[in-house]
C-alpha cells in the first residue's frame, strides 16, 4: 500500500486554513508518557465466512494504522466497489458478529485487541434504525439511557443534539412521520449524543436524494468538527469520499484488499462549492482512475 502524498501533520488545522492538496509531513503523536497508541490498527487481518462446505474470503491480509491525534479526530473514508469488504472491515472495528472476530490477524482500538462491542465505538447504518415505538426525543435518548444518565440530564443532552441536527420542533414525532433525511439526522444525533471516540458509518446517505445527501454531508462535517471523534465512513461515491475524507482507503476485491491510502485536506466549503474547484476535480479523477484500475495501481 502506498500514499500518493505524505500525510498531514498530527494536528488540527486552524479556522481559515487554505484548502489545498499540497503534501505535508507526518508526525507520530506523543503524550506525557511517550507515543500515543493508534486509535485503530489492523494487523494482517483476514475474514472468511463459511456456510456448510462453502467458503468466502471477504478480507485478505488488511494492514493499516490510524493515528490518535489528541483532540483532533480523523475522517477516514472506505471507498471501493460492492463486495470488496468495506462493511466487513467496519463491523470488525465495531466488534459485531458474524463479521467479528477476524479469521486471522488482529484488530486493535487504542492499542488494545478488540474483544467485542464497546462504548467507545458507535455505528450509523444505511438502513433506518430508529425504534418505531419511540419519538425522536426518546430515540436520541436511547444510548444515554444505556449509559445510566439521569432523566433530566439525558433530556438536556438529547434536546441539544436534536437542535444541532436541525430537528427542533420534531421531538414528539415518530419515525414513520419523518423523511429519510430526517431519520438519518435522528440516527446521527443518537450516535453522537453518547460522544464515542470512534464513529462508524456504513453508507448512511446512500438512499438519499442528491440534494438531501449534500446537506447531510455538510451537516456531518460541521458536527464532526465539534466532536473531533475518529470517523470511518463507507461509501461507493467517489465525490463523497473526496469531500469528506482526511484519508481515503481504496479497496478492491473480492477478496477484500486495501490497495492504497490517499490523504487529503479537510473541507471548509460546502460540497457544491468544493465540487466546482479544479483541484477537487483532479482528486476525483485520480480516485476514479484508481478505483477502475484492476490492480488498484
Amino acid at each position: 500500500m502506498s500514499d500518493v502524498s505524505p500525510a498531514k501533520p498530527a494536528s488540527c488545522p486552524t479556522e481559515g486554513t487554505p484548502k489545498n492538496w499540497e503534501a505535508k509531513s507526518e508526525e507520530i503523536p506523543t503524550g506525557p508518557h511517550g507515543p500515543v497508541p493508534p486509535v485503530v490498527q489492523f494487523k494482517n487481518v483476514s475474514k472468511e465466512f463459511r456456510r456448510g462446505n462453502d467458503k468466502f474470503l471477504a478480507l485478505d491480509g488488511v494492514d493499516f494504522v490510524v493515528e490518535n491525534l489528541p483532540d483532533c479526530g480523523e475522517f477516514v473514508c472506505l471507498l471501493g466497489p460492492s463486495g470488496c469488504g468495506k462493511s466487513t472491515l467496519l463491523r470488525l472495528i465495531a466488534g459485531l458478529e458474524p463479521h467479528f472476530p477476524p479469521s486471522a490477524g488482529e484488530v486493535l482500538v487504542g492499542g488494545k485487541t478488540v474483544l467485542g462491542p464497546g462504548a467507545d465505538r458507535a455505528m450509523v447504518f444505511q438502513d433506518y434504525t430508529s425504534y418505531p415505538n419511540r419519538t425522536v426525543l426518546k430515540n436520541v435518548e436511547f444510548g444515554l439511557e444505556i449509559q445510566g444518565k439521569p432523566r433530566a440530564e439525558r433530556r438536556d443532552i438529547a434536546m441539544s443534539w436534536i437542535a444541532k441536527v436541525g430537528l427542533q420542533g420534531h421531538e414528539k414525532k415518530y419515525p414513520h412521520e419523518l423523511s429519510g433525511g430526517m431519520k438519518q439526522r435522528v440516527a446521527i444525533a443518537r450516535t453522537l449524543a453518547v460522544r464515542p471516540s470512534i464513529v462508524l458509518m456504513d453508507e448512511p446517505f446512500g438512499a438519499l436524494d442528491p440534494e438531501t445527501r449534500y446537506s447531510m454531508q455538510e451537516l456531518l462535517i460541521q458536527l464532526w468538527k465539534e466532536m473531533q471523534s475518529t470517523v470511518f465512513f463507507v461509501t461507493h461515491s467517489i465525490t463523497e469520499a473526496a469531500y469528506l475524507g482526511d484519508r481515503v482507503y481504496l479497496m478492491h476485491g473480492p477478496p477484500g484488499r486495501l490497495v492504497e491510502e490517499i490523504k487529503l485536506p479537510r473541507p471548509e466549503e460546502s460540497p457544491l462549492e468544493v465540487e466546482s474547484r479544479a483541484d477537487f476535480r483532479e482528486v476525483v479523477a485520480l480516485l476514479k482512475s484508481k478505483i477502475h484500475s484492476p490492480k488498484g495501481n
